[in-house]
């Protein structure tokens, strides 16, 4: 049977909101081999600015593929806020009132399109009076890349960066491995290394493990466990105790999994084009204190509240008080940064009383090593299930069905466990391998990376093979989006 082209080329060349190019998609990794090809040869024979342009367009084209029409609002907000940035330097007496506008501009869009039908329940709540919901859809990726706009804005006016080029500042905000569920990225960090685009054997391999590591974290884990949350997530009542409990560890893993996999799908994409992402996850259920959880979990967003929200709050400048209140802001501020519900606010709020409650009991000092071992022992088992805890609110769909979740959970029967492994045998297995994984020390986990790296070419392609036979073994009937991409 001939294959039918125009298909194909449809298929690889057209938006279609029923199958976005995201990065478990065939489409995507189809382009991914294209671009990179295209790009390494670039570089190969010292056309770097080609490269660089290649990027450019193939990143529009990438949103293009998630968002459909809305990549117009999304290029025409990329030139009003370069400009406004513009002339916030070329005007020094307008700069506060131009900076407030680089501000406002991606914050009102942001607004509009995730918040304005929470907005209207609400006020349809408090007044009485019906509605009919807009019907406004979340563009892929607008809180990232919202925040990257801000940030940019407000570090050449700190004077930590220049202005610089349009087209360098279009690739720092639209670079696809990162554009749709971040990790957030700084200018300062990203923008020199485009003056120096080269090409490394050991970054290629390290980058390429990241991507196979961050595949199997999503399609072999995070995807087989979420089948079972997803059941009981959605009737909590119609399960044991036990089975409800089950459901809080293994949506703890489920989140964990999905997005640090995807960090590494993106930092390992952009590693093999000669960028440096950072690092955006280490080891955060390993955590002894709250604190220590948010310096490990999506650091790239917890730094970014940290420095351009809770700092120029006043952070713990203004005393005691404001310290608390100004953790509580921040991080109410974060849960709704992740979904326009009262879930998320409560959410995120919990997680800041938690933060000024462990401020409170013991002072600035958040580490832990000094501490004798029960301590941390306790000190770890209390943050794992708190953390744990408030992602029900995260996951589930409603209050009621959290609370109904939460409840069921605390009062689990010890006599189903056996039936429970003998039926859910996989599942207990993947959420153990997991869990176990993740007590793996970093500077083990870099010492894999780095001598997969530097492992012959045949290893390489036999550790590929075993990753995609995995990927086929396990891989569900439909492509499961990254968690974060709803945000």
């Amino acid at each position: 049977m001939p294959l039918d082209w125009a298909s194909i080329i449809r298929a690889l060349t057209q938006y279609d909101p029923k199958e976005p190019m995201i990065p478990p998609t065939l489409t995507f990794w189809v382009w991914c081999i294209i671009v990179l090809g295209v790009y390494g040869f670039m570089l190969q024979v010292r056309r770097e600015k080609w490269g660089f342009l290649w990027i450019l367009a193939f990143s529009i084209f990438f949103y293009y593929k998630c968002v459909g029409s809305f990549i117009i609002v999304f290029i025409l907000t990329l030139i009003g806020e370069y400009f406004l940035v513009k002339w916030m330097m070329n005007s020094p007496r307008f700069s506060r009132v131009t900076l407030a506008g680089a501000v406002v501009l991606p914050l009102f869009l942001l607004g509009y399109y995730k918040y304005t039908g929470f907005l209207l329940q609400n006020w349809a709540w408090m007044t009485g009076y019906s509605f009919e919901a807009p019907d406004i859809i979340l563009p892929a990726g607008i809180s990232f890349y919202t925040f990257q706009m801000i940030s940019y804005a407000v570090d050449v006016k700190r004077g930590h960066i220049p202005v610089g080029s349009f087209w360098d500042y279009a690739l720092y905000i639209a670079y696809f491995p990162q554009l749709v569920a971040g990790p957030i990225v700084r200018a300062g960090h990203f923008l020199p290394q485009l003056q120096a685009l080269r090409l490394e054997a050991e970054w290629i391999g390290r980058g390429f493990w990241l991507v196979l590591q961050g595949l199997v974290k999503k399609v072999v884990f995070a995807d087989y466990i979420a089948q079972y949350n997803d059941l009981i997530f959605s009737n909590p009542k119609g399960y044991s105790g036990f089975e409800n409990l089950m459901a809080i560890y293994g949506y703890g893993l489920q989140i964990f999994l999905d997005f640090s996999g995807y960090s590494d799908v993106a930092i390992g994409i952009g590693r093999m084009m000669g960028f440096d992402l950072g690092v955006n996850f280490s080891k955060p259920y390993l955590a002894t204190n709250i604190s220590e959880f948010w310096r490990r979990w999506h650091i790239s967003l917890s730094s970014w509240l940290r420095d351009y929200l809770y700092i120029p709050l006043g952070g713990n400048r203004k005393g005691e008080g404001r310290t608390y209140v100004n953790l509580l802001l921040t991080m109410l501020i974060g849960g709704l940064w992740h979904g326009a519900s009262w879930r998320f606010v409560v959410w995120g709020g919990v997680h800041g009383v938690a933060l000024a409650v462990h401020r409170w009991l013991f002072g600035k000092d958040t580490s832990s090593f000094s501490l004798p071992l029960w301590r941390r022992i306790v000190g770890w088992f209390l943050t794992f299930h708190l953390v744990l805890g408030l992602w029900v609110f995260f996951r589930a769909p409603s209050f009621h069905t959290a609370i109904e979740l939460l409840s069921k959970a605390i009062k689990p029967e010890s006599e189903i466990l056996i039936p429970f492994i003998e039926a859910r045998a996989l599942f207990i297995i993947l959420l153990i391998i997991g869990y176990l994984l993740h007590i793996i020390p970093m500077k083990r986990v870099e010492w894999i990376e780095r001598s997969f790296a530097k492992s012959p070419w045949l290893v390489k392609l036999a550790v590929f093979i075993v990753v995609v036979q995995l990927i086929l073994e396990m891989r569900q009937s439909h492509v499961r989006p990254f968690i974060y991409f709803q945000f």
